[in-house]
């Protein structure tokens, strides 16, 4: 695993990989932005190429690539790990990101639930009567063979004890039977419990690295109901962040430069199987900031194919306002002849293809659909239009409203500059998706005076000898101390030659990771500094940090003397 580390760092660096999340700027060594970790409006989240670390000196987080991601993502080290060998390129054996041997974590025995689940629906489809006929109803909709088993299509039996006892056999809990869906009961406390999917035919769904997390079960019969039954959220599934066919779509995505965006599970595998590969759809919900910050770190462009019904038109709408907020750029497949994407494949694959190719920018296409639903020759119908326009004009960046303002200017046969006070005058609703999350209040790290001395003379090695003349003797107390003499220890062996510390070795590489966080402090800091200037705040802290320890006696002496004098203790006072 070392190997592999050590070259996806090698072909990714930390301003590459933090500028997926964060839009950086320059700042004189190093790079900056707004923290993606908690709001604020001025930045303070810093990026080093030189150190290939990052840190948010508001809320302290941050650290190389892959902590970095974990963070971001909210995963393991592993799954970072695949993430990032994913986007550089490095093929990684199943061993190099899977613990070995027998696992007892949560999540390990979620998982295998879960797929020993969809090796007995594959089995029941392929291996049993009543599934030869669901998969005749598969053939007929489309599917290959090749595709129904690539995606591991299956079907669960008419049984209301065909599933839990095999898991039970093989280890899962019933608790993990329980929180995934796949038994029910009537009377826990009887332990009285029975197959949940039953006669339906079953999508497993995929997390980002491929690994089964859950199920749509789809039912084959009108008198089923729900029509669709899906796994409830778990500890390895929820759906605003786990998106159907990403694991079979994130290489085609960053080949092809953008995702298709669907709804069902038909939608994906039937373009899929034409060749249309970079396709996914959410998972029982509208698409959240959370897949949109999944996608964010694989393309920068989106192309919506949404059901044709008034429930595609809505949720197109809130992809829109959502890509919008992590700077996806969004077109639409919006005017074919099928109710759905997966009927529209079946009936012209060809065409689907040259439509998803040709799509129309979002807000061209919903002006367009507005202004045939309305009578924009009537004043009434002008106000229509515009009253639905406004929230998308709202969140727009200057440009874009611009270049938006005058293509509905001509179309409405009205001045811009109205436009633009109608769109001055509107204000988002408190739900709306384009909304920013509620502002995190952080409590901003300080640094003492002492870490400041420390990090100075480390960011500036020739400063060393200015610290050392001045310092009085035993000054450092504890782990400060400790690094103080091992820097004093490298500085006198190189004879005051000295260019760069060395991290890497004795007490220093225990504590390199937090030196280097200090460092970059100081680089922020006094990056425009002059060395007879930094020379003199080396002084000047030398000086506060004295009257501090001074000021600190005294309080500490003016509270014995009121203890003392409580007793009547003379001599402790005098």
């Amino acid at each position: 695993m070392a190997d592999n580390v050590e070259e996806i760092k090698g072909r990714l660096g930390i301003k590459d990989v933090v500028s997926q999340y964060v839009e950086l700027k320059k700042a004189g060594l190093n790079w900056k932005g707004l923290c993606p970790f908690h709001s604020e409006s001025t930045p303070s989240f810093v990026v080093s190429p030189e150190k290939q670390i990052c840190h948010c000196f508001g809320c302290n987080r941050g650290g190389d690539i892959f902590t970095f991601v974990q963070e971001v993502e909210g995963v393991t080290f592993s799954e970072s790990l695949q993430i990032l060998a994913d986007r550089a390129g490095v093929t990684l054996d199943k061993k190099d990101y899977k613990k070995k041997g027998p696992s007892k974590s949560e999540k390990d025995e979620y998982f295998k639930a879960h797929d020993l689940a969809c090796e007995l629906f594959e089995k029941t489809l392929w291996k049993t009567n009543k599934g030869a006929k669901v998969l005749d109803y598969l053939k007929r909709r489309g599917l290959t063979e090749d595709t129904i088993k690539e995606f591991r299509i299956g079907f669960a039996p008419d049984s209301f004890n065909a599933l839990y006892p095999i898991l039970l056999e093989k280890g899962i809990s019933k608790n993990v039977l329980l929180k995934s869906g796949f038994i029910s009961s009537k009377d826990i406390t009887a332990e009285k419990f029975y197959d949940k999917f039953r006669s339906r035919l079953m999508f497993p769904i995929f997390d980002y690295l491929g690994r089964i997390c859950g199920f749509g079960g789809r039912a084959l019969s009108k008198e089923q109901t729900p029509k669709y039954l899906n796994s409830p959220e778990n500890p390895v599934y929820s759906k605003s962040k786990v998106m159907y066919g990403l694991s079979f779509a994130k290489k085609a995505i960053k080949e092809e430069g953008s995702v298709l965006l669907v709804e069902g599970y038909f939608d994906v595998i039937l373009p899929f199987q034409e060749g249309v590969k970079n396709v996914v759809a959410t998972s029982g919900t509208a698409l959240t900031k959370d897949h949109a910050k999944m996608l964010k770190r694989i393309t920068k462009k989106a192309v919506s194919c949404f059901d044709k019904d008034n429930a595609g038109f809505d949720a197109t709408k809130r992809a829109y306002s959502v890509l919008q907020g992590v700077d996806i750029a969004m077109k639409t497949v919006g005017d074919f002849d099928a109710k759905d994407p997966a009927e529209f494949v079946i009936k012209d694959g060809d065409k689907f293809k040259s439509m998803v190719k040709e799509a129309q920018g979002f807000v061209s296409f919903y002006i367009d659909q507005l202004v045939l639903r309305h009578d924009v020759t009537v004043l009434e119908g002008r106000v229509a239009v515009i009253r639905e326009l406004l929230p998308l004009y709202k969140e727009m960046s200057p440009t874009v409203k611009d270049f938006y303002v005058r293509e509905l200017s001509k179309k409405l046969m009205v001045s811009e500059q109205s436009l633009y006070d109608e769109i001055d005058g509107f204000k988002l609703s408190s739900n709306h998706p384009a909304k920013q999350d509620p502002t995190v209040v952080v409590q901003v790290r300080k640094y003492s005076v002492d870490e400041l001395l420390i990090a100075l003379v480390l960011s500036f090695p020739k400063l060393f000898k200015n610290l050392e003349k001045i310092l009085p003797d035993q000054y450092f107390e504890g782990e400060i101390n400790t690094i103080y003499k091992e820097i004093s220890d490298q500085y006198n062996r190189a004879r005051g030659q000295l260019d760069r510390w060395d991290f890497d070795k004795g007490f220093l590489a225990t504590v390199a990771d937090k030196l280097k966080v200090w460092v970059l402090y100081i680089e922020e800091k006094y990056q425009d500094f002059a060395e007879r200037t930094l020379s003199l705040e080396i002084e000047k802290l030398v000086d506060k940090a004295q009257r501090d320890r001074k000021a600190r006696r005294l309080k500490e002496i003016h509270l014995a003397v009121l203890e003392a004098e409580k007793v009547s203790d003379e001599e402790k006072i005098n």
